[in-house]
């Protein structure tokens, strides 16, 4: 009895030890694909939506040494020299579209090209997170089964912010497969590498398949991206939600903001948004990283 305990600290102990050696290599990048303007009731329920503010469109990279990892891919590139392509929204949204802002041209901040990224996450397929998931052929597309299913065919009240262009790259058409390259239709939480550093999780509150990503770092901590489920810090230190709009499932909202608030409670962790303009304002920026 005593020997198999013995032999089960020291498995946590290599298994603690693993981890260790795999975030003392890991790096976070954050980069921007621009920006849009939009009025921030939307996002924190009960502001004033006038003067309309404009937010950024955040995505991450994370050196890992089994690969590279893109959480979310901004808005589709396609918008930089067609606006058309967007159709009413982009009049509504006014997306900064200067060439600078091309996901190739910011990976190129950190001297990586598309077909270095091993791992796409995005935490979700509207237009500002999914937009350039079709840019990475040789890429592993790691999405809950959910939200591509709602992609292609949304639930009523759901389908305004996808835009059908940005997924059809991943269809296969003409073969009896259902896609176009790698892909993994998650239906819950994945730990990417298998050892604590990348962990997926499934929490279902903006979209059908709403996905986070805690990130694990030796000398900056526990980082939670959160994607749309958080717009602004003050959504979880106030819980507050964002409009019902942009909720399609309120409670995931309220629970996910709880966890948060837990986690960084019990780990000194802390979470990264895309669209909160002070929070990124304040942030380094590729090719700085957190380590």
């Amino acid at each position: 009895m005593f020997g198999k305990a013995l032999a089960g600290i020291a498995a946590i102990a290599i298994g603690s030890s693993f981890s260790v050696a795999q975030a003392q290599d890991t790096k976070l990048y954050a980069f921007s694909s621009g920006a849009l303007t939009i009025g921030k009731g939307a996002l924190v329920n009960g502001a004033s939506d006038t003067p309309p503010i404009q937010v950024p469109v955040g995505f991450y990279v994370i050196r890992h040494p089994k690969g590279n990892v893109l959480f979310d891919t901004g808005n589709n590139d396609k918008i930089i020299k067609d606006p058309s392509y967007w159709g009413a929204a982009f009049n509504a949204l006014k997306p900064v579209n200067t060439p600078d802002v091309a996901i190739d041209v910011q990976l190129q901040k950190i001297g990586l090209k598309p077909d270095d990224i091993k791992y796409v996450v995005p935490s979700h397929l509207h237009l500002d997170h999914g937009g350039n998931v079709g840019k990475f052929p040789n890429s592993t597309i790691v999405v809950q089964r959910d939200e591509i299913l709602n992609a292609f065919w949304p639930k009523a009240g759901t389908g305004g912010p996808y835009m059908i262009g940005d997924v059809m790259p991943l269809r296969s058409p003409n073969t009896d497969y259902p896609n176009a390259q790698k892909m993994l239709q998650l239906e819950g939480d994945l730990d990417l590498f298998g050892d604590g550093a990348l962990v997926i999780k499934r929490w279902v509150a903006h979209t059908p398949g709403s996905q986070m990503m805690t990130v694990r770092l030796k000398n900056t901590g526990l980082i939670i991206l959160t994607g749309d489920n958080v717009y602004m810090r003050e959504n979880v230190e106030k819980s507050i939600p964002p409009n019902i709009v942009l909720a399609y499932n309120p409670q995931g909202f309220l629970t996910a903001f709880e966890w948060i608030r837990m986690t960084m409670a019990n780990e000194k962790a802390d979470f990264f948004t895309a669209h909160d303009p002070d929070a990124f304002k304040a942030m380094k920026k590729a090719p700085e990283f957190y380590d």
